[in-house]
C-alpha cells in the first residue's frame, strides 16, 4: 500500500509559567507525540482502530524541517515556529518534546491566548510510515515514522495523555521585582514570627518571676513563724 500522508491528535493540558530569560516571551512547548500509548483512531482503510507508537519510531527519523502551525494551516504568515530556527524538538523515553518561541505576530498572539485560555485544546502531527494495521485484530503498531513534517495547535485531539503548554517568560527587570516583593514578605513573615516569640518568652519569664517571688514570700513566712 502506498505511504500516505497521517494525521494524529493529541491532548493538550494548558498552563501558564513564568520565569526569567532575559526578555519577554511567548512560548509553546510539550509533547506532541507520545511513546507506548494506545489510543483509538478511525483509519482511512479499516476504520476505527487501536494504535500505538513505539520508542523506535523516531530512529532515523529527519527532524530538521519540521514546522509548527496552527489548524493544518501552512501559508506563509500562519507559520509558528520551525525546527532549529525558533523551535527546538527533542526525544526521551516519554515521546518527543517541543518548545517554541512564537513570532511577533498577531496570529502567534491569538493561538497562544486561545491555548492559554483553555479554548483549544489538542495537537496534532502529521506523517507519513510504512507500518499496516493488522486486519484481524484492528491493532496497528508503529514501528518507524518515515516523514514527520508539521505539528499543529488543533482543537480536535485524541491521544489525550500528550501535553502542550503556554509560558509567558518574564523580563529580568519584572522577575526582579518579584522576587524582591517575595523577599519583602518573607523577612516581614521572619519579623512577625520573632516578635510572637519574644512576647511568648517575655510572658513566660514573667510569670516564672511572679511563682519564684511567691515561692520565696511563703518561705519567708514559714522561717518567721519558726523564729517566733
Amino acid at each position: 500500500m502506498e505511504n500516505r500522508k497521517e494525521y494524529r491528535s493529541v491532548k493538550l493540558e494548558t498552563r501558564v509559567d513564568e520565569k526569567q530569560e532575559g526578555g519577554k516571551k511567548l512560548v509553546l512547548r510539550g509533547y506532541p507525540i507520545l511513546f507506548n500509548t494506545k489510543t483509538e483512531i478511525h483509519d482511512f482503510w479499516y476504520g476505527k482502530i487501536r494504535e500505538t507508537i513505539m520508542p523506535t519510531a523516531l530512529e532515523g527519523t529527519d527532524l530538521t524541517d519540521v514546522y509548527l502551525v496552527g489548524g493544518h494551516n501552512v501559508e506563509p504568515d500562519k507559520v509558528l515556529a520551525r525546527n532549529g530556527v525558533n523551535m527546538r524538538m527533542e526525544i526521551d523515553e516519554t515521546g518527543l518534546f517541543f518548545e517554541a518561541d512564537l513570532p511577533n505576530t498577531q496570529y502567534a498572539r491569538d493561538i497562544y491566548n486561545l491555548v492559554e485560555a483553555g479554548l483549544v485544546d489538542g495537537m496534532s502531527f502529521g506523517f507519513t510510515c510504512s507500518d499496516e494495521v493488522n486486519p484481524s485484530t484492528g491493532l496497528r503498531t508503529i514501528t518507524h515514522i518515515d516523514e514527520l513534517f508539521e505539528i499543529t495547535i488543533t482543537p480536535f485531539p485524541a491521544y489525550k495523555e500528550a501535553s502542550v503548554i503556554a509560558q509567558r517568560q518574564r523580563s529580568e527587570e519584572e522577575q526582579k521585582r518579584v522576587d524582591e516583593e517575595k523577599a519583602k514578605a518573607e523577612a516581614e513573615e521572619r519579623a512577625e514570627q520573632e516578635r510572637v516569640a519574644a512576647e511568648k518568652k517575655a510572658e513566660e519569664e514573667k510569670i516564672e518571676a511572679e511563682k519564684k517571688a511567691e515561692r520565696e514570700e511563703k518561705i519567708k513566712g514559714l522561717e518567721d513563724l519558726l523564729n517566733e
